[in-house]
This record gives structure tokens, C-alpha cells and sequence, in this order.
């Protein structure tokens, strides 16, 4: 080494000594050794590039220890025994955990999440990643001068998993920056991009804060579990809706094999074939058939017309198919519905108007594509339904407000939205507002002269017009 660099080269103060892990498979941990070798390496070549014929830096061969890489379960170990802090110790953990949403976790992955949030309720829903926020919160609290930070799936600062983590993670502990959701691929073959946020913890400080998306950067007053400029406010689903708005609920489903369902053509010619079957044919929509315009249609039988029906060749032979898929389903409440073949499994249409929302759609919109059905018009379980509708509340789930609302509190599928029932629509803090507010409303939703039938409205129309109907 030389003894007197240039004063515009700052001698480094870090050592391989200083590098701490857990690492769980063995060929991994290996691995994590090496790859600490090599980066002194490498940083050893720029050194020699940058003080070319001033001085060597210190060869490394032989090897000597490469930090402090443990093999063994992040989740089992008490992080003080791996790196144990002294008084004035300054670090800085920093990872990229497993990813394993609550329905995806094996048996080892449920028994380390229960050892982790012993004693918590609602662990069995959170995802795995979680056990290394509350391991992080342990280890870094009361040391202002640790931090963590981690690489995180998106999910945990949406929907339900806000509301099952972040209490148990704030309060002596606060969000230090955030990096909002983003694309993340690495160039393993055959990856598949995962969409993630970068999460830093510290202890309670006056010290900035930052948001980050994209190329962006803002300094917040406080970064939320939603990692927005906001308060730590959580909110936690409800069965019921907090507005005097009627039930959401998912559609009809059919569980049918496919039989009571049609495809234009297939509606076409069985009315050709049978016209009298044109009677048990209503309009069908879920969330893809609405929002891509497909054809789409069903046999809807009401137990009073059920003998009728049957007399129609066609029309029979789709409910006996229907009765034997059921009949040979593993499912002893499936095989039950074989008794109403010429169903729905599950009903829950009324014969109202209605609205329709897809559970899912592509957060390239602006708006989520949201429908005012007619009374005869079946929505499917795949997506939501709001019966006994009026316009009003039309135009109130599809204002800007609500969207905000949607995009802030609601999961997400990637970086799409996931309108959720209990998350969404039964939180959405809406007054009561007058009779002759609704019907304002109503007016600019619907016109006198614009067909009240299966109508999608420009979204942007009622919220300009939204806010001063409800000061009326």
C-alpha cells in the first residue's frame, strides 16, 4: 500500500471482516463467500487503475476469511448471534428475501412463519417475506445508528397484507425511504419479472425521508405502509359496506362444465334450432367479456319454468350434461347441485339493474372499466356485482375519488388493479347526500336522451360534474 495517496482519493475503511450473512442452502452460502473474494478483487483492479505507478494495493492470495457468511434459516436465527452490535456499531442490513405469497408457502415456510409471529394473530395470511421486516424491527430498534432495507414483492403494502404486518412492524419503528412499485428482473435464465418495492426501516428519527418512483425522488413528512406521503392510517377490511351503498358481491357462478354458457354463434343456433328457447337466454358478463367486448350468454331456468324447458330437446340436453358433470365431481356440495342441473351453482342475481366491476384490469387505464347493466343481464362470479343499483352510485364508484381510493388502499395483481369487496368498495368513506343530490347525479349520468341500457360513461364526465352536485 502506499503511504500517501492524493488528497483527492479517500482510503477505504471497509473490510471484507466487516460483511455479515445468513445464507439457508448450502451451495449459496459458498457462493456468497466467493462473490465477497471477487468484489475485493475487482475493487483491488480499480484501485491499481486509478493510482497507477503511486503504489499496489494489498494482493489477496492467499485467501484469507471472507466475512462472516453463515449457513443456516434467516428466520430461525437470532440475527445478534451472527452479527452481535457493540455501543457505537454502525450497519446496515440489506437483503432480497424469499418470495412466497400465504397460499404458495410449503410446510417448512408455515413453520417458520409461526416461530417468527408466535403469538400474532393472522401470520397463516401473511406472506413470507414479512418474517424479515419483524426480524429487522427486533434487531434495529433502539440503535439509531442501524438500518435495514429490503427488496420486497409489492403485495406487502397493498390489500390485506397492510393491515396483517405493518402494526406489527411500526411504531418504535418507522418507513426510512421507499421505492414504489417497479418491474424487477435479474439475467437468470428464464427469469420471470417480479414486481417489487425497496423498503428502509430506522428508528423513530427527524431525519428526511424519500419517496422514490421511477426516476423521481420526494421528500416526505412521513411514508405511510401504502408507502405514500401520509400518516401510518391502516385500513382494515370490512364485511359490510362503511356507506350507505347497497351489497357488493361477486356474480352468479356456474360451476357447469360449460354447458349452461354460450358463445353468440351457439346462442344463434339454438334459437334457430328451438325458438323457443330464446326465453331462458339472457346476456352474460365477467370481467374479460366486458371489458374486451366478448359475446357471451347463458341459459338462466327459474325453477318455475324448469318442466317447461326441459321439453325443448336442446335445452335438455345442456341441463343433463350439466347434472352429470356435477354428478361426478369429487365435491359432495357440487354433487348436491346435480338436484338443480338447470342452474346456476351459485345464484346471486336479482332482476334489477345493476353494476358491474372487474375484480381484475390493467392498471394502463386511467379509470377501471365499470358497467350499468340492465335487469336481464347475468354478471359472472368473475366480477363484482352491485344489484338494486342506481345511477348515482354509478357515478360515484367510477369518480376520480374513488379511483385514488382504489389505487391507495386495494391489492393489486402486479402492478394491476384488484378491486376488492371488503377492501375497496365497503371502506370507501362516502356521505349521506340528498335526494336531490342523487338525482343531479343521476341527470349528468344519464341523459333523457341516452339509453340507460348496458352503458359504459366516460369516467372523467361525472367527476367533474360530481363534486358540485354534492354541495347542492
Amino acid at each position: 500500500m502506499i503511504l500517501a495517496p492524493p488528497p483527492e482519493i479517500q482510503w477505504s475503511v471497509i473490510n471484507l471482516s466487516q460483511f455479515y450473512g445468513i445464507e439457508i442452502d448450502d451451495f449459496a452460502h459458498e457462493m456468497a463467500i466467493l462473490s465477497l473474494w471477487l468484489a475485493e478483487h475487482q475493487m483491488n483492479k480499480i484501485f491499481d487503475e486509478m493510482l497507477a505507478g503511486l503504489g499496489q494495493s494489498k494482493p489477496i492470495l492467499p485467501l484469507k476469511e471472507a466475512g462472516q457468511v453463515h449457513q443456516g434459516n434467516a428466520t430461525r436465527i437470532d440475527w445478534n448471534d451472527v452479527c452481535p452490535i457493540d455501543k457505537d456499531d454502525e450497519i446496515y442490513v440489506i437483503g432480497n428475501p424469499p418470495y412466497s405469497g400465504a397460499r404458495l408457502q410449503d410446510a417448512d415456510q408455515k413453520k417458520d412463519i409461526s416461530f417468527v409471529f408466535h403469538g400474532i394473530k393472522g401470520f397463516n395470511n401473511m406472506d413470507y417475506i414479512s418474517c424479515w421486516f419483524l426480524k429487522a424491527k427486533n434487531y434495529i430498534q433502539g440503535k439509531p445508528r442501524i438500518k435495514a432495507a429490503f427488496v420486497s414483492t409489492n403485495s406487502v403494502c397493498q390489500g390485506d397484507q397492510v393491515a396483517l404486518i405493518w402494526p406489527n412492524i411500526l411504531g418504535p419503528i418507522e418507513i426510512d425511504f421507499a421505492h414504489q412499485s417497479f418491474k424487477w428482473t435479474n439475467n437468470a435464465k428464464g427469469n420471470a419479472g417480479v414486481t417489487v418495492v425497496i423498503i428502509g426501516l430506522r428508528n423513530i428519527s427527524t431525519a428526511p425521508k424519500y419517496i422514490y418512483s421511477s426516476a423521481h425522488r420526494s421528500v416526505a413528512k412521513n411514508i405511510s405502509p401504502y408507502l405514500i406521503d401520509y400518516s401510518d392510517v391502516i385500513i382494515y377490511g370490512r364485511p359490510k359496506p362503511l356507506s350507505s351503498f347497497p351489497v357488493i358481491s361477486f356474480g352468479s357462478m356456474a360451476n357447469d362444465g360449460g354447458h349452461l354458457l354460450l358463445t353468440g354463434d351457439e346462442k344463434n343456433k339454438l334459437i334457430t334450432e328451438e325458438p323457443a328457447s330464446e326465453k331462458y337466454i339472457k346476456k352474460l358478463f365477467g370481467a374479460l367479456e366486458f371489458i374486451r367486448g366478448f359475446e357471451r350468454y347463458c341459459l338462466w331456468i327459474d325453477d318455475s319454468e324448469v318442466e317447461a324447458a326441459s321439453k325443448l330437446t336442446k335445452v335438455a340436453e345442456r341441463i343433463n350434461a350439466t347434472r352429470q358433470i356435477r354428478l361426478n365431481s369429487k365435491r359432495n356440495s357440487t354433487r348436491e347441485l346435480a338436484s338443480v342441473a338447470h342452474r346456476f351453482g351459485e345464484v346471486r342475481y336479482f332482476p334489477t339493474e345493476s353494476i358491474i366491476i372487474p375484480s381484475v384490469s390493467s392498471e394502463a387505464r386511467k379509470y377501471i372499466p365499470i358497467g350499468f347493466l340492465d335487469k336481464d343481464t347475468i354478471i359472472s362470479n368473475l366480477a363484482m356485482a352491485i344489484y338494486h343499483a342506481e345511477p348515482w352510485l354509478f357515478a360515484v364508484i367510477t369518480s376520480q375519488m374513488h379511483m385514488i381510493w382504489v389505487q391507495t388502499v386495494g391489492g393489486k395483481l402486479e402492478t394491476r388493479y384488484r378491486y376488492s369487496a371488503k377492501l375497496c368498495y365497503n371502506t370507501f368513506p362516502f356521505p349521506d347526500i340528498s335526494l336531490k343530490q342523487k338525482e343531479n347525479l343521476n341527470l349528468y349520468v344519464f341523459p333523457s336522451s341516452m339509453n340507460v341500457q348496458n352503458t359504459r360513461i366516460k369516467p372523467w364526465l361525472n367527476f367533474i360534474i360530481l363534486t358540485p352536485c354534492l354541495r347542492a
